[in-house]
């Protein structure tokens, strides 16, 4: 029997399905995965452009309809605003061979499970690696594979829904197999097909930067966020797992050895400060020992933030932070169900601004654009943003509420339409005034009695108001130049996509940076004493 599996999504960053292809390959060899990037998130065009998720043309679908043909038992992985892609792709494929099985997973599968067993045999709702191998061994032995857990079935134009399986333990999240990191992987290339993954094309899409994750789960319960599903499924969710500290730094040495010009370590964690501190000290000093390259954090939410940690794992080699604010509102955060205030979110900015000589800006998540917003709550994002330490940058982001979440369902009940997700929220925004002064305050702490003229202008996205394309362009250009700027202050390529990052790795100054330069970045010996001597009741925290 033949597997093929494809994750259909920009990039090459989707952790989960590296891990569950690994997976998959080990308990049944005769598996083919495959990466199908309809854009690159690294693409500088892209964000200047403002170009959206990307879109697959019919010569794309066919190809890879064709390869996924081949297999017996096919399984797909796409996000929500790819979901439209992907029922094409199972369209085609069902026409080249009607008697593949096909399992749709990810992160739009466990979301939203009733769109996808539309389209899919199956659709795994929950964590994939054992239940997946469930479902295989009953498959192959001809057995009710329909009884097989974490599954929804469409068996005789019947949906059967199954309980998921308990979370994976720390225990057995050690056990699983090594990421797949050129391990025979497949691309597919527009115009040249399905080829094996290289060096090269991790250069294209990931620059000199190796993405993973350590932990999994997340404690709060945002409204707008997938994690909200998770939790629905399984409380288990909200409590930190992860495994052993050498587990994650044996991962990123094999990756290492694999591509030796890396020179950033990006982890992709929801909330990786909800780490105990003794957990997060085994890792620093293991890290700071084996690796030695600088690493980046993302899922840091507020509460979270505490100087003893930040110390902890600057010393260690992070030289960036990117923190979830999303609103300055207190009434849009407790309309997200986020349980973070303004005076956290304020200590959280001010920890970050004391370690501003050992790291890149930290850049702080914020969404823009919610229907729901009034006046006041539009102003109270701006007012918090011009008060914030700097410097910093801003990940801006257009509100896209994604059907079947705790907010979808919020809107509905208010009256507010959900449109389908098919663009990307992260540059889909307007050229109003009020988006025009959130990128300016990036790089432009404005006159005080300047700013209070501009807010007086600021408005709700659902009023009217001017747009004003040029000066948005000019805006976003300036910003995305001193964002650029921050990173080579640093001495910081690892986002620079292609071959003119490797280049400098051939001529040695990544590897002269990293152990000259870096160097200085790290804490004095007497200050991280002093900031990391936690009193032994904080240490489980």
């Amino acid at each position: 029997m033949k597997i093929r599996l494809v994750c259909v999504e920009d990039g090459l960053e989707n952790i989960g399905f590296k891990k569950f292809a690994a997976y998959v390959r080990s308990v049944h060899q005769n598996t083919k995965s495959a990466f199908v990037p309809t854009g690159n998130v690294y693409s500088l065009i892209r964000h200047i452009t403002e170009k959206g998720a990307g879109n697959l043309n019919e010569n794309d679908i066919h190809m890879v309809a064709q390869f996924l043909a081949e297999g017996d038992l096919i399984g797909l992985c796409s996000m929500t605003q790819y979901s439209t892609t992907v029922y094409k792709i199972i369209a085609a494929t069902r026409r080249l061979n009607p008697r593949a099985y096909i399992v749709w997973g990810g992160i739009h599968a466990i979301i939203h499970p009733e769109n996808a067993i539309k389209y899919a045999d199956a659709v795994c709702t929950g964590e994939g690696e054992f239940a997946f191998e469930i479902f295989l061994n009953l498959y192959k032995d001809g057995k009710d594979y329909a009884t097989a857990p974490s599954f929804w079935f469409n068996k005789d134009n019947t949906i059967i829904k199954n309980r998921n399986l308990p979370l994976m333990t720390p225990k057995e999240m050690d056990g699983l197999p090594p990421l797949m990191y050129e391990d025979g992987e497949l691309i597919y290339r527009r115009g040249k097909g399905f080829i094996p993954l290289s060096t090269s094309d991790c250069l294209d899409y990931n620059g000199l930067q190796y993405s993973t994750v350590w932990s999994i789960g997340c404690p709060l319960m945002c409204t707008y966020c997938g994690n909200s599903k998770f939790i629905e499924y399984d409380s288990g969710y909200r409590r930190i797992r992860h495994s052993s500290p050498q587990t994650i730094v044996n991962e990123i040495n094999r990756a290492k050895s694999k591509q030796p010009h890396l020179s950033t370590i990006a982890f992709h964690d929801d909330s990786f400060l909800a780490l105990p501190f003794k957990q997060l000290e085994e890792f620093a000093k293991l890290y700071k020992k084996e690796v030695k390259i600088p690493f980046v954090i993302g899922g840091v939410i507020p509460n979270y933030v505490r100087e003893d940690k930040i110390a902890l794992l600057v010393d260690a080699g992070m030289n960036r932070v990117r923190m979830g604010i999303q609103s300055g509102s207190e009434n849009i955060l407790e309309f997200y169900k986020r349980p973070t205030k303004l005076h956290r979110i304020k200590e959280a900015t001010e920890i970050l601004g004391k370690f501003r000589k050992y790291m890149i800006p930290p850049s702080y998540d914020i969404i823009l654009e919610n229907p729901v917003e009034k006046k006041e709550d539009t102003i109270a994002t701006v007012d918090m943003i011009y008060e914030m330490p700097r410097p910093f940058t801003l990940n801006v982001y257009a509100l896209r509420v994604i059907p079947n979440t705790l907010m979808a369902k919020d809107m509905e009940a208010k009256g507010l339409k959900v449109p389908p997700i098919d663009k990307n929220y992260y540059t889909d925004y307007r050229r109003t005034l009020g988006n025009i002064l959130v990128f300016a305050l990036t790089f432009w702490k404005i006159p005080r009695w300047l700013f209070k003229i501009l807010r007086k202008k600021v408005y709700p996205v659902q009023e009217r108001q001017s747009s004003y394309p040029i000066l948005f362009w000019l805006t976003r250009m300036t910003y995305l130049t001193k964002r650029a700027f921050n990173h080579l202050r640093f001495m910081d390529f690892s986002l620079l996509p292609g071959k003119p990052g490797y280049i400098l790795w051939k001529l040695g100054v990544i590897n002269f940076w990293q152990r000259f330069i870096v160097k200085q970045y790290h804490l004095p010996k007497q200050e991280y004493k002093n900031l990391t001597e936690t009193p032994e009741n904080l240490k489980n925290i």
